[in-house]
């Protein structure tokens, strides 16, 4: 499979599934929660969270975080990807407006809520898993 072609595979799944399991690094070990994420058309992953939370604590210590997505039991559809990245934590005004949903309007007072930040995730690789292939196809971001 062509580069661009396994990115549009990515893509697929990142916008059917919204829904990740992100893991970070807590005293040299993982540590695992759900989240839910946006994507921009270069791989790039956003998600909403508390400022003070334990993730931003844990990725200002170690930026190093690893997700996984997609897939569906219920429909016996095992597309999936992992995801190596690179995170950063976003206060941003710009970047916390053009990510903010109403959804969030539980959580936080608005984009200007200093509770409020942006989890920019950057793949470096992706593993595409298709439900017929044992072996996953390596997606390398440059």
């Amino acid at each position: 499979m062509e580069k661009e072609e396994l990115k549009l595979k990515i893509i697929e799944v990142m916008e059917r599934t919204k829904l990740a399991c992100l893991a970070t690094i807590k005293d040299s070990k993982p540590w695992v929660r759900y989240m839910m994420f946006q994507h921009d058309q270069d791989l790039n992953c956003y998600a909403a969270c508390f400022a003070g939370s334990r993730k931003v604590e844990q990725i200002k210590k170690n930026n190093d975080v690893h997700f996984t997505m997609g897939g569906d039991a219920a429909n016996h559809n095992l597309t999936y990807i992992n995801v190596e990245a690179k995170a950063q934590v976003c206060d941003d005004l710009k970047i916390k407006e053009k990510y903010w949903s109403q959804g969030l309007s539980h959580f936080f007072s608005g984009p200007q809520d200093p509770n409020y930040v942006v989890l920019v995730i950057s793949p470096q690789v992706i593993e595409y898993m298709g439900p017929s292939s044992p072996d996953p196809q390596v997606y390398t971001v440059t």
